[in-house]
């Protein structure tokens, strides 16, 4: 998957700039204020940004989305807020990422009435805020099925990205296989940076993947992004290479932080490489490294359009668990 998120492990250790704390009120209705959270509204916003179907979430989840924040850094502080006389009616947590994007956690219902009063205004207030400030990319996951959501962002002129499908699957033992003759795998490093660069690159000629980031993004930023997704570990990402040592694929694998799973973050080939199995050598190996590791599951996300890679990962055992539609709205223009 060449998006720059996932549903997994979307969250640095980075804050916000200074400066967006500094952001007054904005008054919009009567009554109405859009601005950062108070110290006592986080926990109903959290409620609120955590549910589901229009219920909050409970207690548990919000206690184990605060142990996540405090062991990634994320400043709950950050958290922005509509307020209605005093009630918390909306909200938004905006985490800056590696890479120079940024991910809005948002409520998944948007009620009807508070779509174009509140909720869209909060959306437009902090694309606003984080405009020229080194972001390029604003960014947020909705449930394909709400759509008062995929509105409120569309309106507020995010585009629609792709459909993700998140699939897993269980890791047991699992046998390498022999790489086919003259090839061979070389690990990330500082000497394979620009060989890792150019794979990923080469990788995106005529892809299926999310199409629509070509040529949006810097490689260093991509890459950046790319590692920042989970727990980095330069010995889990390949280059499957010809008896040239010319890179025909590239393979990103990290652990996901908290949790017993290996995230597949991206597998790419390069277009001459395709259609010749390389992909299926290519998942043996991301499964063989994930039992020597001791992780119990793999877990990609792949855009719903891809069907050759949908093809590949079902062959190998991975089953859907969700999906989610992406929207991005570029900083820049």
């Amino acid at each position: 998957m060449r998006y720059f998120l996932t549903l997994v492990e979307p969250l640095s250790n980075l804050r916000l700039p200074r400066d967006v704390s500094e952001v007054a009120s904005r008054p919009v209705l009567p009554g109405l204020e859009l601005r950062k959270a108070h110290r006592h509204e986080i926990h109903a916003a959290l409620q609120m940004i955590l549910g589901g179907g229009g219920d909050l979430a409970g207690e548990e989840q919000v206690v184990d989305f605060l142990r996540f924040a405090v062991y990634r850094g994320i400043d709950l502080n950050d958290t922005w807020v509509a307020n209605d006389k005093g009630r918390v009616i909306w909200a938004i947590l905006p985490v800056v990422s590696p890479g120079k994007t940024m991910l809005l956690f948002a409520p998944t219902h948007v009620p009807s009435d508070i779509k174009d009063t509140a909720a869209r205004p909060l959306v437009e207030m902090i694309v606003s805020c984080f405009r020229g400030r080194a972001i390029d990319l604003a960014q947020v996951l909705i449930d394909p099925s709400e759509r008062p959501a995929l509105s409120v962002f569309a309106d507020a002129g995010f585009e629609r990205l792709a459909e993700l499908v998140y699939l897993d699957r269980e890791v047991r033992k699992s046998h390498d296989v022999t790489v086919p003759p003259g090839m061979s795998w070389r690990t990330y490093s500082a000497a394979t940076h620009e060989q890792f660069t150019r794979a990923i690159a080469d990788s995106y000629e005529q892809s299926l993947d999310c199409p629509r980031l070509n040529g949006i993004r810097q490689m260093e930023d991509v890459i950046a992004g790319h590692k920042a997704a989970g727990e980095f570990d330069p010995k889990l990402w390949f280059l499957l290479c010809n008896e040239q040592s010319e890179p025909l694929g590239v393979m990103l694998l990290n652990r996901s932080s908290r949790t017993d799973a290996l995230e597949l973050v991206y597998l790419g080939l390069a277009r001459p490489a395709r259609g010749r199995g390389l992909g299926d050598v290519m998942m043996r190996h991301a499964l063989a490294s994930a039992a020597l590791i001791g992780s119990r599951r793999l877990t990609l996300a792949v855009d719903s359009d891809n069907k050759p890679a949908l093809r590949l990962y079902h062959r190998h055992g991975l089953s859907k668990v969700c999906s989610r539609v992406a929207l991005i709205r570029d900083l820049r223009n």
